[in-house]
């Protein structure tokens, strides 16, 4: 039987309307610490705006930002397109670099461990962090809702809104993700699955829609403050007034002393930090009208999303020259002098001041376990960042398509050390200034996540920009 969002709402109570978030601000403002947004991928500042992103975590690095009392920065690790121990090796380094950088500067700090909206990831993360930190004590706090992609969670079943039908996660293609299969949309059995069942689904605690609704913030803070450490909690929401009331809640049972780690998805972060919505951009505003270079577009995603909306873009945008990037040449002998004969394809289209739209072929070549996979995976990514790497024209704007394409396009192709996300040009869709050390100073660069939007989306966004 179909669950529609529209029944759902008119059997919970209704919205505390309260502007939650404005209150927020103040309070971790005056908390005098520094929220680190560790991301698995680049994708998950799709919901703020003038905030640093950075690609280094070494000590001299973070005690920098915890001088200049940074009050958000994320951290890119790119995580996801690593093995497990990989994984866990950079986030237990992060952690311990984060607890020196505070000890050395006297300066309080949160870490939110952000990840995706659709489960997908790896989930040891967070007992890297509690390993390496100081969160050995702490509840952690998972709330993967994203509302700007539909993701909701109810009654802790995470769904996916499609058109006002709710969609249990694990009916989706992401729970069949090649490298982070899943069995459960309750929250509950998740998290046992993914520990492997060192947490049991029972002892994993939950806070309600209807608790959000109905009980008043100091009350919600003493149920968090009294959570027993070593925890999970789940939170439940379906809307930015719901999350900014809970983000109130944990707020004040840390500033009471409660040790708490989050590992959430996007739209935490602007509940948590108090960050005023802004509208999306303005795209006249973005285009410097003196570089008369074409676009550019690399989609590296192979999300049944991705390639719906860049089949969208072959029958609608006609202006725009296609480029395919064959992966099974990529991934033979050949692969040198057939990228050079695609770098200057890409060179002599942006110098006419045509737009490009460069496409790894659809055909997910996949190994026999999962480690084959991100060695695949990384092959892929290389390729399309040696094309990066020879663009001699600057381009009128970089649009990477997929998490692991836009990280490594932006780090290893553009060199990026330190940018900042100006806001979104679809919602969930960020838009960066590339930094002053980058390879072109000042590049509009957009991160469009593989999973967002709907197959009108990216030609949208190309058409926007042209």
């Amino acid at each position: 039987m179909s669950l529609f969002l529209k029944d759902i709402l008119g059997q919970l109570p209704k919205e505390d309307t309260y502007n939650y978030r404005d209150s927020n601000k103040i309070l971790f403002n005056t908390s005098n610490k520094t929220c680190v947004i560790i991301d698995d991928d680049p994708t998950g500042n799709q919901t703020v705006y003038d905030v640093p992103i950075l690609t280094q975590w070494d000590l001299n690095t973070l005690i920098h930002e915890f001088k200049k009392e940074t009050r958000t920065f994320f951290i890119l690790t790119n995580s996801r397109s690593l093995s497990k121990e990989k994984s866990s090796a950079i986030y237990k380094e992060i952690s311990k670099n984060i607890l020196k950088a505070s000890q050395l500067t006297l300066r309080d700090y949160t870490i939110v461990s952000r990840s995706d909206s659709t489960l997908r990831g790896h989930f040891s993360e967070i007992e890297a962090i509690k390993q390496s930190g100081d969160f050995n004590k702490a509840i952690t706090v998972f709330a993967p809702v994203m509302f700007e992609g539909g993701r909701v969670t109810i009654s802790d079943i995470h769904y996916i809104n499609e058109n006002q039908k709710l969609v249990p996660v694990n009916k989706t293609a992401f729970s069949k993700d090649h490298t982070f299969a899943y069995m459960n949309a309750d929250l509950k059995y998740y998290i046992e699955e993914k520990t492997n069942g060192k947490t049991k689904a029972p002892n994993v605690v939950s806070i309600s829609i209807e608790t959000i609704r109905t009980m008043d913030v100091n009350a919600l803070c003493t149920l968090i403050s009294a959570i027993a450490p070593g925890k999970y909690c789940i939170i439940n929401a379906v809307s930015y007034s719901d999350l900014d009331k809970v983000a109130q809640a944990l707020l004040l049972a840390e500033k009471s002393g409660k040790k708490i780690l989050y590992r959430t998805s996007s739209s935490f972060a602007p509940s948590y930090i108090g960050l005023t919505p802004k509208p999306l951009l303005d795209t006249e505003q973005l285009i410097d009208p003196k570089n008369k270079n074409g676009g550019l577009t690399i989609v590296g995603s192979y999300v049944p999303k991705s390639s719906s909306q860049l089949k969208h873009v072959f029958e609608n945008n006609n202006q725009i020259t296609t480029i395919v990037v064959d992966v099974e040449i990529v991934l033979g002998p050949r692969s040198t002098a057939y990228l050079e004969s695609i770098i200057s394809n890409i060179n002599k289209t942006t110098e006419s001041g045509r737009d490009a739209i460069v496409y790894t072929s659809r055909k997910l070549i996949t190994g026999n376990n999962a480690k084959t996979n991100i060695d695949i995976a990384t092959k892929i990514s290389q390729a399309l960042v040696t094309m990066v790497n020879g663009i001699k024209v600057c381009p009128k704007y970089i649009l990477a398509k997929g998490g692991i394409t836009s990280h490594d396009l932006a780090i290893k192709g553009l060199y990026m050390n330190r940018s900042k996300v100006l806001g979104q040009i679809l919602p969930g869709v960020p838009v960066w200034e590339m930094g002053m050390e980058t390879r072109f100073p000042k590049l509009l660069y957009i991160v469009f996540p593989g999973n967002i939007g709907d197959e009108k989306s990216l030609s949208e966004i190309i058409k926007k920009l042209s």
